[in-house]
């Protein structure tokens, strides 16, 4: 694909799980139910951009491997992906069964592991910015630094 599509759409998952994370917690400490209604729906809207997100980057990664990078940097990236799309998913399902509604004990267990998903959210960002920022997965080569840019965009 030469549309970069995984670039845009990985941001969107990683901001809305941390917010429904981040709402979960101001609707306990505020006792406001309207945050903990907003966490479901950002939870399953970061899902859904997660899993889009996860889409492009599965159809990103031929690109990338002809480009020279290691598979195994791939694989490692695309990993952590489908554990954070998994764990994800546990908490939206689980919060559907139990109607959102959750006793201290199960509000803990639930931030366990939501805690456990926004880390591997966070390893899974890392590896990608690795890939590109380090090994140039997606990155075309800009031209040579002694030619204008405007010479290079006309084909001078």
């Amino acid at each position: 694909m030469d549309f970069p599509l995984h670039p845009i759409l990985v941001h969107f998952p990683i901001a809305l799980l941390f917010v429904s994370v981040f709402f979960d917690l101001l609707g306990t400490s505020l006792s406001r139910e309207s945050f903990r209604e907003g966490a479901l729906w950002l939870l399953g809207l970061g899902l859904t951009g997660g899993i889009a997100a996860a889409i492009a980057g599965g159809m990103a990664e031929d690109a990338a491997e002809k480009a020279g990078i290691a598979e195994s940097l791939i694989e490692t990236h695309e990993t952590l992906a489908q554990a954070t799309l998994v764990i994800m998913a546990v908490l939206l399902l689980s919060r559907l069964l139990l109607r959102n509604r959750f006793s201290t004990r199960t509000f803990a267990a639930y931030l366990a592991v939501a805690t456990v998903g926004l880390l591997t959210l966070i390893a899974t960002g890392h590896t990608g910015g690795d890939l590109v920022y380090k090994h140039g997965a997606g990155v075309t080569t800009a031209p040579h630094a002694s030619q204008p840019i405007a010479q290079s965009l006309h084909g001078g």
